[in-house]
């Protein structure tokens, strides 16, 4: 399976009373489909994962599947991170039966487990699951580091093929492209202001949620990288900046979320312990928009 290109880590939307809104979140794929993007990566972060309920999950995987259904050149990566090993492999199987592609796993939140942890969990995962899984770092979500000395020992396993890393570490970053990554895997941005630097380091794609809102540009930016054309990519990258940063001023995927329901692409509604964001990071978005003309 290719891991390379501009991966969108999709929003779920919801209706007045916080239900599932399908239609919008299918409409929503598919504009990000027309738009070049080369796949879709539901129920995780962004998509509010963990307020999903079972039911919930196989909607939007279907939905998303549906979706890039008649693009053979297309995939579906679902989010089936938890802090169980052993509900990870549910989320796992659920995924493959439904046909998704690969299994986005985020290291263990909370329970903080050491890379002894780390490596066992992922190995009990991969040698069960059928569907590759790709992993996924973001300490400062979840309080703990996949050491870069652990992602080479797993990605040994034939069943773990990428890593999408979002640690902001240039130093880390150093170590996980050296002397190269091995062939076969695929190492993802995880951080939009990164796709870039990392790129030049040996990354494939990038998973972003800042996608959402405006993938022509994350698909422009790819084209470039694709190319080697360093000097244009990343001037692009470093225009981008101003709308990425608005988009994190708050968390995600509040931002976005406000950002989309100006684009009229959904309702600007999460569950909670979420909330609406600030009326001054509503000015900030809003602002940014209007610079790249996605709003009038």
């Amino acid at each position: 399976m290719n891991l390379s290109g501009v991966w969108v880590a999709v929003v779920s939307f919801f209706n007045e009373d916080f239900s599932l809104d399908l239609p919008a979140f299918k409409n929503h794929c598919q504009w990000l489909m027309d738009s070049g993007v080369d796949g879709l990566v539901p129920c995780g972060t962004t998509g509010e994962g963990p307020t999903l309920s079972s039911s919930e999950r196989t909607q939007l995987i279907e939905a998303a599947l549906s979706v890039t259904s008649n693009r053979p050149n297309k995939k579906v990566i679902v989010g089936c991170g938890s802090n169980n090993t052993a509900t990870t492999q549910i989320l796992l199987n659920q995924a493959a039966e439904m046909g998704a592609h690969a299994g986005l796993v985020v290291t263990p939140y909370y329970n903080k487990p050491t890379q002894a942890g780390l490596l066992a969990h992922y190995r009990t995962l991969a040698d069960h699951s059928k569907i590759p899984i790709v992993l996924y770092n973001v300490p400062s979500r979840t309080g703990v580091n996949l050491a870069p000395e652990t992602v080479h020992t797993l990605w040994q396993h034939p069943n773990i093929i990428g890593l999408k890393e979002a640690t902001g570490n240039h130093s880390q970053w150093l170590s996980l492209t050296s002397p190269s990554i091995p062939s076969g895997k695929f190492l993802l941005a995880g951080d939009d202001d990164a796709y870039a630097t990392l790129t030049a380091l040996g990354a494939s794609g990038i998973i972003s949620a800042s996608a959402n809102v405006a993938p022509e540009l994350f698909v422009r930016l790819h084209q470039h990288l694709s190319q080697e054309n360093w000097a244009e990519a990343f001037k692009l990258q470093k225009q981008l900046m101003g709308l990425i940063q608005s988009f994190f001023s708050e968390t995600n995927p509040g931002p976005i979320k406000y950002a989309l329901s100006r684009l009229k692409k959904g309702k600007n509604r999460l569950r909670l312990p979420l909330v609406s964001v600030a009326p001054e990071t509503e000015h900030k978005i809003a602002a940014q928009l209007k610079i790249w003309e996605l709003i009038p």
